[in-house]
């Protein structure tokens, strides 16, 4: 309900402030997304500056940063054995994103509210995504079945991509105040995405070859994972998707290496701006 008076108070102001002035030039311009019924209405993910080099035309650049961490607890301690005690075992989850697109603006009369206009726009992103799953178990194969000397450890699934294009951009900006409006971008665009290497790690070899693959002797024990997969897998450690034995498993999928993409773009969001000198 409350979305839904802000979205209306938003658009009460659109329809009834019919003197609002925009820009002169020289201004400068601060720009987020807004989405009353999303879980976030206000994305402060990417954040969109605009210098007015004149009243046609303006100097853009958009900021993207983003991290995101979380940690479960997977099992409580003593879940899975009271004597001796066994600890708490947690899944952890973490996202990174960065990106920066800078552009130029042409802006077109319209009227003394609105500035429509068409702009070209650049854009270069990365992230990247690691989960992470504790276990509890023997690290040397005269410690198994003896949880007295059992050790926690852990087991590392990360991937990071990459995508950079070229937009070709028409909008407008609709000034309900002096300082403050509402607009809608759309265009058409190429692009182009890749993704790093999907890696596997571990903070005990002997430990994830005792738990994944059955080691008996020194020479199992010691043997090296298979850390490093080409192209995209995959994974979600809340899910239980962790870890993934291309040869002993049957898992078949094709890996997504790259894209490319020519098509429209277009802000599903509502930009709402604030101008100032």
């Amino acid at each position: 309900m409350k979305r839904l008076m802000f979205t209306l108070a938003i658009c009460s102001l659109v329809f009834t402030s019919a003197q609002a002035q925009k820009q002169l030039g020289g201004e400068h311009n601060v720009e987020v997304n807004l989405s009353p019924f999303g879980n976030s209405p206000i994305d402060g993910t990417t954040i969109k500056y605009r210098n007015f080099l004149d009243d046609d035309a303006a100097f853009r650049v958009s900021l993207t940063v983003g991290t995101s961490s979380d940690t479960y607890a997977f099992y409580q301690e003593g879940e899975m054995l009271g004597d001796p005690v066994s600890p708490q075992l947690n899944l952890e989850s973490a996202t990174t994103v960065f990106g920066i697109a800078p552009g130029y603006e042409m802006h077109f009369d319209g009227t003394d509210n609105l500035s429509p206009y068409f702009g070209v726009e650049a854009y270069y992103m990365m992230g990247s995504r690691s989960d992470k799953m504790e276990f509890w178990g023997p690290n040397d194969l005269d410690n198994v079945g003896q949880p007295d000397v059992y050790i926690v450890w852990d087991l590392t699934n990360k991937q990071s991509y990459s995508s950079m294009g070229l937009n070709l951009l028409f909008g407008a900006d609709y000034y309900f105040s002096d300082a403050i409006y509402v607009g809608f971008e759309a265009g058409i665009g190429f692009g182009m995405s890749s993704f790093g290497n999907h890696e596997i790690g571990t903070s005990d070899l002997t430990a994830f070859n005792i738990q994944f693959n059955g080691a008996f002797d020194p020479t199992t024990a010691g043997a090296e994972i298979a850390d490093s997969f080409v192209g995209e897998l995959p994974f979600n450690v809340v899910e239980g998707e962790i870890f993934y034995d291309y040869y002993d498993q049957l898992y078949v999928a094709p890996n997504h290496v790259s894209n490319t993409t020519i098509g429209n773009v277009f802000n599903g969001a509502l930009r709402v701006g604030f101008l100032f000198d």
